[in-house]
């Protein structure tokens, strides 16, 4: 037997979607302040223990510029490699297997479109 449309409940979960939706689309506004590659953090990285290296005032920042270089290079080599075979005399880019360093690099990470 059919169990009756409880309809506030419905409306709550209609109400409670809309929010939901509103909420992501401010999120896409804003814009991803992510890196696009290992290579700009160890950039980053470099410049800080340069900076912190020439003016004795802020040292700790040499510290800090060689951890982030450290972090870049170890993300580095967690990025995803893309395998190329070939196929009938053709090249195929085949998508890297999943692999948790690969979520990693993905939620450091900005992939460019």
């Amino acid at each position: 037997m059919n169990d009756p449309i409880d309809y506030d409940e419905a409306l709550r979960d209609l109400l409670r979607k809309r929010r939901q939706r509103r909420a992501a689309s401010v999120l896409r506004r804003l814009p991803d302040l992510r890196p696009t590659s290992p290579g700009q953090v160890m950039l980053a990285g470099l410049g800080l223990v340069v900076f912190g290296w020439v003016l004795p005032i802020v040292h700790a920042l040499v510290l800090v510029g060689l951890g982030i270089l450290a972090f870049g290079f170890v993300t580095g080599m967690f990025q995803p490699r893309v395998r190329r075979v070939s196929w009938r005399n053709r090249d195929i880019d085949l998508p890297p297997e999943d692999h948790w360093t690969h979520h990693v690099y993905r939620a450091v990470y900005r992939i460019p479109r």
